[in-house]
């Protein structure tokens, strides 16, 4: 096989998914004024909800919406899971759309889906933690007819709610998860990109962070998705969709994707990822008392379960005796570079992790990270000016830091690819520290994986193992997409 086909076939093998994009349908028959009008009556067929999801379309920002002879229509205010009619900039018909690249997944019920769209300005501080690109929800509004024609709009948000009350009886919700994650993988061409430019280019389209793919739940366990090198969090849009057509999984999970550059070393990755994880769970539970922030799962894929595994385990002595020449005690370093050193070489495990599953993660390194495959890839792969001028920095405050092994931290031949090679002193201690006690751990393998064979992609004293006949992106095989469903519905571990 030629050189530069091989080189293609392994860079595909680790680049995020495309995406998904929606097409719009043609309907075959006009929408009539009494079709409205039964709507608002408590009418439940596809002439009355497409009206009345053509309604809110045009009247959810509208001062004075346009409502038919003899209705009173008020909004209910917003709250406990109903938006406020003017949180959303577009409210779309799900309907109008066909999903392509995705499998479409949807509840019958009452009510309309809708597409709730609202850009991403960083109005609220919550919106930090929401995809930068837009914030899109799945959205069932319901039309609730009261005495003498009045009629209460709720729009539900279909995540949080599986039924709602109408007349003191209980209904299922229709819903669709599918297309208002389409919509929102649409404006993800930057993040798209970032798989491949974070590696190449010095400045990413995309910095590192976390995005919650829905309001936060203080009740759900946060599922966090941590994607692989050359990648981004679009890798598993397949797996996300799938997962929220689980109602069981839908009520006792929420999803957060996590993305970061992957041009530094995984440690180096990974320190940045809890400072924010631990950020995260200040801003959303300060006082500690979430149900939800007392145990979560992660699925990590290649490099990003090593990023996974450092949340469940504590190195103590390990990576620092073999980096450094000299205790942190004796080095001549600022208080902030000491609370950086700390946190990169001698973190706590988070005690919440309750579970791990790990897809294809290279405990014990990949070959090819120290092939001549590798060796063009490191070639091309942008420093990380972060991370190379910390070095640099502390070795000349302190002369003859470095052991021999770990000169190259200040010459800028140390990235996510050399990392990764069997032969790094990192990578064997990282295989040997010992998962916590209380914390589960899954593997999934691919048998065709010529990116990270078996034999590295295994852990001590796993709960339960699966060799899936794919290679690299083993998560996307069906069997593997089963066997994490399968996971995530065991009891808590902890």
């Amino acid at each position: 096989m030629k050189p530069a086909v091989f080189l293609c076939l392994f860079l595909a093998a680790c680049t995020p998914a495309r995406l998904d994009r929606l097409s719009e349908r043609r309907y075959r028959h006009a929408l009539v004024a009494t079709d409205l009008t039964r709507a608002f009556d408590g009418a439940n067929d596809e002439a009355a909800l497409r009206s009345l999801g053509k309604w809110i379309e045009d009247n959810h920002n509208a001062a004075t919406p346009a409502v038919p002879a003899g209705y009173r229509v008020k909004w209910h205010a917003g709250g406990d899971g109903i938006f406020a009619r003017d949180y959303f900039d577009k409210l779309e018909p799900s309907s109008r759309y066909k999903v392509n690249g995705l499998k479409h997944n949807t509840v019958e019920g009452v009510g309309v889906s809708l597409i709730g769209t609202r850009k991403n300005l960083n109005l609220e501080s919550v919106e930090k933690w929401y995809p930068p690109e837009a914030i899109t929800r799945s959205v069932t509004a319901v039309a609730i007819p009261g005495p003498g024609k009045t009629v209460e709009i709720r729009l539900i948000d279909r995540m949080r709610s599986e039924t709602v009350s109408i007349g003191g009886k209980r209904y299922t919700l229709s819903g669709d998860f599918t297309i208002p994650f389409a919509a929102l993988l649409q404006n993800t061409a930057a993040l798209y990109r970032s798989g491949f430019t974070s590696m190449v280019q010095v400045k990413s389209d995309r910095e590192a962070g976390f995005a919650i793919l829905g309001d936060y739940d203080p009740k759900r366990t946060p599922l966090i998705l941590i994607h692989g090198l050359f990648s981004t969090p679009l890798a598993w849009a397949e797996l996300t969709n799938e997962l929220w057509a689980d109602p069981e999984i839908r009520q006792r999970y929420q999803i957060w994707h996590y993305h970061y550059p992957t041009n530094p070393p995984a440690l180096y990755s990974a320190r940045v990822m809890r400072v924010q994880f631990d950020e995260m769970r200040k801003f959303f539970d300060p006082e500690g008392n979430d149900p939800a922030m007392r145990r979560s799962v992660v699925i990590g894929h290649s490099m990003g379960g090593l990023l996974g595994k450092t949340l469940a385990v504590e190195p103590k002595d390990a990576f620092w005796d073999a980096i450094f020449t000299k205790p942190i005690s004796e080095m001549n370093i600022t208080p902030a570079e000491r609370a950086t050193l700390m946190e990169a070489f001698y973190w706590k495990p988070r005690g919440n992790v309750d579970r791990i599953i790990f897809c294809s993660v290279p405990f014990r390194g990949s070959k090819i990270a120290s092939s001549w495959i590798g060796g063009i890839g490191g070639r091309f792969v942008a420093p990380n000016h972060k991370f190379e001028d910390f070095f640099v920095e502390l070795e000349r405050k302190n002369p003859g830091l470095y052991t021999p092994e770990y000169a190259s931290l200040t010459k800028g031949h140390v990235s996510s690819i050399t990392s990764l090679s069997p032969r790094m002193r990192s990578m064997e201690i990282m295989d040997q520290i010992p998962i916590q006690k209380g914390t589960s751990s899954h593997v999934i393998t691919g048998a065709m994986d010529w990116v990270v064979h078996r034999d590295s992609a295994t852990v001590a004293n796993a709960e339960s193992t699966l060799e899936v006949p794919a290679g690299h992106g083993s998560f996307h095989h069906p069997k593997a997409i089963a066997e994490i469903k399968r996971i995530l519905k065991l009891p808590d571990a902890r």
